[in-house]
């Protein structure tokens, strides 16, 4: 009987010892676990405190942004492009792709506060480099999103003054010009990007808007100078029926005589 009670508390301090290392191994897996989530958010939190470091963060998540934009994923995009603009407040660029995954979403109030913004440090960046044609293009996307297309034409222009290569800066001013009703001038523009690029359907429809545009223009033009024509002519036969008329008065009948009484 001694010996099977022995036997009983050796099993039962067993059981006890094994019940113990599982709690053990548990709070150690627990832990664990823990500390790898505790890492991850402390990575996707991670901010650089060197500026310069940050910067280069930022730029590296506006092109990780337009990636997704480019591919739909525009809430995504969003996400990246306020990450971007948080890590560098003076990248016009982050406001700009900021302001079209705003579009993309039909936010438009938050849109057109982002191309301000972008607006606003574009013009600075054109004050320090007047010589780069990328900030102008950018600085006129902004203002034609706005729907302030003379001042995107305006810097289009520029923009093909110093890039005369970029068949796109080319197109998107021709369409600046069309939206102005400036016709010759957006004419010239869409030939000038199909001489860079001849299968760029967009410029080929554009053309053929703006000469349409210029045709009616032309047609308009004429009419109203044919109406002219005919009231300067109409004018001018009612000039002289008057003269004659007053030159060559009727006389007037004579009296008949009078009746004695």
């Amino acid at each position: 009987m001694a010996g099977f009670i022995s036997i009983s508390r050796t099993i039962r301090n067993l059981l006890v010892l094994a019940a113990a290392l599982l709690t053990i191994v548990g709070n150690s897996a627990c832990r664990r676990r823990s500390s790898s989530k505790t890492n991850l958010n402390a990575n996707s939190s991670y901010a650089p405190t060197d500026p310069a470091a940050a910067k280069a963060q930022a730029q590296s998540l506006i092109a990780q942004g337009k990636h997704l934009y480019d591919n739909g994923e525009d809430e995504e995009a969003l996400k990246v492009f306020k990450q971007a603009v948080a890590l560098d407040v003076s990248n016009p660029e982050g406001y700009l792709r900021l302001g079209m995954a705003y579009a993309a979403l039909e936010q438009k109030v938050d849109a057109d506060e982002s191309y301000k913004k972008a607006i606003e440090l574009y013009k600075k960046k054109v004050q320090t480099d007047p010589n780069d044609g990328d900030v102008f293009f950018n600085l006129a996307e902004a203002y034609s999103f706005l729907h302030l297309d003379e001042e995107a034409g305006r810097n289009y222009r520029q923009a093909t003054r110093l890039k005369p290569k970029d068949e796109e800066a080319w197109y998107r001013l021709g369409m600046a010009e069309t939206r102005l009703a400036q016709y010759p001038e957006a004419i010239s523009a869409f030939q000038k990007a199909l001489e860079l690029d001849p299968n760029d359907s967009r410029a080929t429809d554009g053309l053929e808007n703006a000469q349409e545009g210029a045709q009616r223009i032309k047609e308009g033009k004429k009419h109203a100078e044919d109406m002219l024509k005919k009231q300067q002519e109409n004018a001018n036969a009612n000039g002289n029926l008057n003269a004659n008329s007053t030159t060559n008065p009727k006389p007037s009948p004579k009296r008949p005589p009078r009746k004695p009484w």
